[in-house]
C-alpha cells in the first residue's frame, strides 16, 4: 500500500517545487528557510527519502554545526504531535531538524512513519537511531527495544537482531529481550538463507554514514576509550577470582561489547575455561551465543560484499551449529519448552520435518509461544503434504486471536493448503481475508484473481 502511494506521489511530483526551492536556498546557507521548504515538500510527498528527508537531514546537521539553536518551549508545543499522520510526521521532522541529535524527536519521526506505513522511511530513521545508540556511552534500552520492534514489523530481521543484541548488552538478564532475540534470530536465519522463498525486502539506506558523520566523530573515540577501560577493570577483577561467576560474567560482558572477533575470542576462551573448571552448563550456553553472533556477522559481511555462495555456505554451517546447540540445550533443560521451540524451528528450516513436528508439538504447550509454534507446525505438516492436518493446525492458531501480522500469515498459509486440497472456494475466502488486511501481502492479489477465474 505504501509503495503504491510512493510511486503515485513521485509520478505526480507534488513536492518537487518545494524540494527544488529547498535545494536552492540551502546553497545560500539559509538553513531555516530551506528546512521550511523541505517540510512543505514532505507534507505532499511523505515517502520521498531522496528528495525530502535525506537533504533535510543534511541541512539540519550543517545548521547545528554552525551553532543553530533548538526549538524553544513554545515552538516545541506548537509542533507537538498531530491528528493526521502526515501532520505528526512534519511536526516531528521540524523539531528534529532544529535539534538533529535528539533521540526523542527521532523516535517521534519513527512513530509517524509507522502510522503512515512508509516502510522505506521507517527503515531510514530506525537506522539513524540505531547508529546513535551504537555510539552512545549509555545507550537506552527502551529506545533499542522500540527500533527492534520497528525493524521486525518491516521484516528487517537482521537489523532487528542487532538492535536486540545491543539492548541485551545493557540488560542481559531481561527475559522478554532474551525471548525476542531468539525469535528474531530464527526469522533472520530463514530470511537470510532464503529458505522460505519469499521476495526481496526494503534495501538499506546507503548514505547513512555520510548523514551521521558529524554526529559520530566525537562519540567514536570516547566510546572505545570507555569500553577499553571497562575491559581492563573487569579483567583485573576476574584474575583475582577467576572462579567467581559474577566476575566471569562481567569480564565477558565487557569483552563482547566491542562486537569484534579478537575480543570475542578472548571471551570464548574465558567461558570455555569456566565451563571446564565448574561444569556449569550456562557458561557453555554463553560461549555458543557468542559463536553464533560471530557467524551471523560474517554472513552479513559476505552477503553485503556480493559473495553469495560463501554466504550461503556459512548460512548452512550456522544452521547446523544451531541445530546441535538447541538439541543440547533441550536435553539439558527438558522442561524448558522454549528450547523445544527453537529446536523445532531449526529442524523445520533444515528439512528435518518429523523431528520438527515432534519438537513443535511439545513447544505449543507453552502459552507464550503457542501461536508461533502452531504456525510452524502447520508449515511442517504442509511440507509433508499432510494438508488436512495443516489446515486444522492453522485454524486452531487463528482461534487464539493472533496479531494482525500473524493472522495474515496464517490465513495465507491456510488458503494455500485448501487450494492444494482443491477447496478453491474456501481458499478464496482466506485469501480475501488477507487482502482486506493488506492488499500488497505477497502474491495475494494474483492468487485471488486466478481463483476467481477458475471458479467463474
Amino acid at each position: 500500500m505504501a509503495n503504491q502511494n510512493d510511486e503515485q506521489e513521485a509520478a505526480n511530483g507534488k513536492g518537487k517545487a518545494f524540494f527544488d526551492r529547498g535545494d536552492q536556498v540551502a546553497e545560500t546557507g539559509n538553513w531555516d528557510f530551506a528546512i521550511e521548504m523541505y517540510l512543505e515538500g514532505i507534507r505532499r510527498e511523505p515517502g520521498n527519502l531522496q528528495r525530502g528527508h535525506q537533504p533535510l537531514r543534511e541541512v539540519s546537521l550543517k545548521r547545528k554545526a554552525q551553532g543553530g539553536k533548538s526549538a524553544g518551549l513554545m515552538e516545541g508545543m506548537k509542533h507537538k504531535g498531530g491528528k493526521e499522520p502526515v501532520d505528526a510526521l512534519v511536526n516531528a521532522e521540524y523539531l528534529l531538524a532544529k535539534d538533529p541529535g535528539k533521540v526523542a524527536h527521532m523516535a517521534a519521526v519513527l512513530k509517524a512513519a509507522q502510522r503512515l506505513e512508509e516502510v522505506g522511511l521507517v527503515k531510514w530513521i530506525a537506522d539513524i537511531i540505531f547508529e546513535v545508540m551504537r555510539r552512545a556511552k549509555r545507550p537506552n534500552k527502551r529506545v533499542l527495544a522500540l527500533i527492534t520492534e520497528a525493524y521486525s514489523l518491516i521484516q528487517e530481521y537482521t537489523s532487528a537482531v542487532q538492535a536486540c543484541d545491543r539492548a541485551l548488552q545493557i540488560s542481559p538478564n531481561d527475559g522478554s529481550l532474551q525471548e525476542m532475540a531468539k525469535d528474531l534470530s530464527a526469522r533472520a536465519t530463514i530470511q537470510q538463507g532464503q529458505y522460505d522463498g519469499e521476495g526481496t525486502f526494503v534495501k538499506s539506506v546507503r548514505d547513512l554514514g555520510r548523514q551521521m558523520e558529524l554526529a559520530q566523530r566525537d562519540h567514536l573515540a570516547q566510546s572505545r576509550q570507555f569500553l577499553e577501560g571497562d575491559v581492563e577493570k573487569t579483567r583485573a577483577e576476574y584474575e583475582e577470582s577467576p572462579q567467581e561467576p559474577g566476575r566471569i560474567g562481567a569480564y565477558v560482558d565487557a569483552l563482547t561489547k566491542f562486537e569484534e572477533e579478537g575480543y570475542e575470542n578472548e571471551a570464548m576462551d574465558v567461558l570455555k575455561k569456566a565451563h571446564a573448571d565448574t561444569g556449569t552448563y550456562r557458561f557453555k550456553m554463553r560461549l555458543d551465543d557468542v559463536k553464533v553472533r560471530q557467524m551471523r556477522r560474517r554472513f552479513n559481511k559476505l552477503k553485503s560484499s556480493g559473495q553469495g555462495e560463501l554466504a550461503m555456505k556459512l548460512a548452512r554451517e550456522l544452521l547446523a551449529y544451531e541445530l546441535k546447540m538447541y538439541a543440547e540445550r533441550a536435553e539439558n533443560y527438558p522442561t524448558d519448552l522454549s528450547m523445544k521451540f527453537e529446536l523445532g524451528r531449526r529442524q523445520l528450516t533444515a528439512g528435518q520435518i518429523d523431528g520438527a513436528i515432534g519438537s513443535l508439538q511439545q513447544a505449543r504447550r507453552d502459552p507464550k509461544r503457542r501461536i508461533q509454534a502452531l504456525t510452524y507446525l502447520g508449515q511442517a505438516f504442509g511440507k509433508k503434504e499432510w494438508h488436512h492436518e495443516a489446515v486444522e493446525t492453522y485454524e486452531g492458531a487463528l482461534e487464539l486471536e493472533p496479531s494482525e501480522e500473524r493472522a495474515k500469515e496464517l490465513h495465507y498459509s491456510l488458503a494455500l493448503e485448501l487450494k492444494a486440497m482443491d477447496e478453491r472456494g474456501k481458499a478464496l475466502e482466506h485469501f480475501s481475508q488477507v487482502a482486506q488486511m493488506d492488499y500488497t501481502y505477497r502474491d495475494v492479489r494474483e492468487q485471488i484473481e486466478a481463483l476467481r477465474k477458475e471458479i467463474g
